[in-house]
Formats: C-alpha cells, structure tokens, sequence
C-alpha cells in the first residue's frame, strides 16, 4: 500500500502519540518532524525552545516542502500547530496531487490567510488563543470557501497528550473525522485501481 498521508507534528515532534495516530488511520503514513529522529524533551517549554533553535516555522516550512516535492504520491496531510502553519505556508499551493488537509490550531495561518490549496482544507482552531481572535480567522477562512471550524471550550494543544491544552473528549471526536476521511479514501482509491485493472484484463 502506497504511503498516502502525511502527518506534521508540532513542537513536540514524532511522539508514541503521533505513532499511536498512525494506526489508527489504519494506512501508511509519512510522520515530518521539526527534528531528527529519535529528539526527546521532558516539557512544552523545553520543546518550544528547540523548536526555536532549528530555525522556528520557516525551517521547518522549507522542510515539509522539500518532502513534499519529493513524495508526489502523498493525498492527505494532517498537520498540528507549527507543522499546520508550516504547511499552510509553502506546501499548500504547491501540492497539486492534495486531496484533502486537515490543520489544527496552526497559529501562523493568520498571516496567510490570501493563500489556496490544491485540496479541500478543513482548519481547526482552538476557542481559547492568547495570540489572536480566532473568530475573525475562521469567519476570513470561512469567506474564502474553505471549512473551518472552532473546538469550543478548548486551548491550544487539544489534540496533543503531551501538552497542557489536551482534551481526550475533542481529541477522541477528531481522530474519528480523520480516520472516516482517510479510509473512506483508501477504499475509492482501491475499487479505481480495481476497475482499471479489470479493464486491462479484460
């Protein structure tokens, strides 16, 4: 089975959790982080910092690009905080092949709000944003035909254990979106290739 998906973490990089919503998705899927492998912290603080240190969001956005360009067969992207910023800003309207990306809480998307994507995107922001009026982001997304929505009553960090802003509720609510999304692609993707296959035959 071809890797599909994409899945670009935040500041915590590829964690048991990111592994855990890998399998979940029940497909093979590509895990971009900001580090290199095997990068561990014990706190928030210590995992902003380091994020900080290898070159913040617009690193990491040149990163996701490269991958991308270079993984032509990748659909879906699912991208949480920095690593849905980071692809918002360089991977978003470059991806031709995209067929669907689903970003949480990616802080950084309000300054690119102008920008499109080959594939339909559905943002998730948290209610409660220290940075900005997440209202007025979504009603922007909103008006440029994109689906966006608020997690109401939820911090920054909703979809990650590791962070203080975790909510299981919320998270258990988006992990079943994303692997109704994911397998419902899977399955057109495969009776299309048994089609043709059956055409070839025949």
């Amino acid at each position: 089975m071809r890797t599909t998906v994409l899945i670009a973490t935040d500041v915590f990089g590829n964690t048991p959790a990111i592994a855990s919503l890998s399998r979940q998705l029940n497909t093979p899927c590509l895990i971009v982080s900001p580090f290199e492998e095997g990068f561990q912290v014990q706190t928030e603080q210590q995992a902003y910092q380091a994020f900080l240190a290898s070159g913040g969001v617009a690193a990491y956005a040149k990163k996701i690009r490269t991958i991308v360009e270079e993984q032509t067969q990748l659909q879906h992207v699912i991208g949480f905080s920095v690593g849905a910023s980071a692809w918002w800003m360089e991977s978003a309207s470059r991806a031709s092949q995209l067929r669907t990306a689903t970003l949480f809480y990616g802080s950084r998307i309000r300054n690119y709000l102008d920008l499109q994507s080959h594939g339909s995107t559905h943002f998730v922001f948290a209610q409660h944003e220290a940075a900005f009026q997440v209202d007025q982001v979504v009603k922007n997304l909103q008006q440029r035909g994109h689906q966006a929505e608020i997690a109401v009553a939820c911090k920054h960090g909703f979809m990650n254990p590791y962070s203080s802003g975790f909510s299981l509720k919320t998270q258990t609510h988006y992990l079943e979106i994303l692997s109704k999304k994911i397998s419902r692609s899977v399955s057109m993707s495969t009776r299309a290739s048994d089609i043709i296959a059956h055409k070839l035959v025949a």
